[in-house]
């Protein structure tokens, strides 16, 4: 058995912003600005005596965001938490349909707490609650589920797309073989 490494290789595109998802950057753009914000207040606390009221409540809005955000390129590498034991020793066409059917139940789920999510923000919308420091309406910041879970259902419907794609510069294979020679 021998591995091809010019097929991974060429799977790679050529130019570094189309190697990641659009929800990779806007993850890295949201870790960045709580680096800095809890950088900031760091030296503001420890070298000027004082802090800034705003910072925690920022940092702590952007992971909100970026955990969410981030959630549709977690899903469209296949890189949420997996228990592989029994998929990997499933023949091959079978090993497919397992994958579709997670595909299926995470685009479920996602549906489902998208509905819930956006009931919530209307909820938020209508009280009119803002956050303390930076008042900031918590409809804003309760945006980010509804949000990150339809990024997540649209990766999942490309992620099940992909599971039935031949790979790249490799033959077709047939969905009636069971084994791979």
């Amino acid at each position: 058995m021998t591995t091809n490494t010019t097929v991974t290789s060429l799977s790679q595109p050529k130019v570094w912003w189309k190697r990641h998802s659009i929800e990779e950057y806007v993850g890295g753009a949201l870790l960045g600005v709580m680096v800095v914000v809890i950088f900031l207040q760091v030296i503001a606390r420890y070298v000027f005596g004082d802090s800034f009221s705003w910072s925690e409540e920022l940092a702590r809005y952007c992971f909100i965001w970026l955990i969410y955000f981030t959630l549709g390129a977690v899903v469209l590498k296949a890189q949420h938490v997996t228990v592989d034991a029994v998929i990997s020793r499933l023949p091959a066409n079978a090993s497919r349909w397992w994958e579709q059917g997670i595909q299926v139940v995470i685009f479920a789920l996602n549906v489902l707490i998208l509905i819930y999510g956006m009931i919530l923000v209307v909820r938020m919308f209508s009280l009119g609650q803002t956050s303390s420091a930076l008042n900031l309406p918590m409809w804003v910041v309760y945006t980010a589920l509804p949000v990150g879970l339809l990024l997540a259902s649209i990766r999942a419907v490309q992620a099940s797309i992909a599971i039935w794609k031949p790979p790249p510069g490799g033959r077709a294979s047939s969905l009636d073989e069971e084994t791979e020679v």
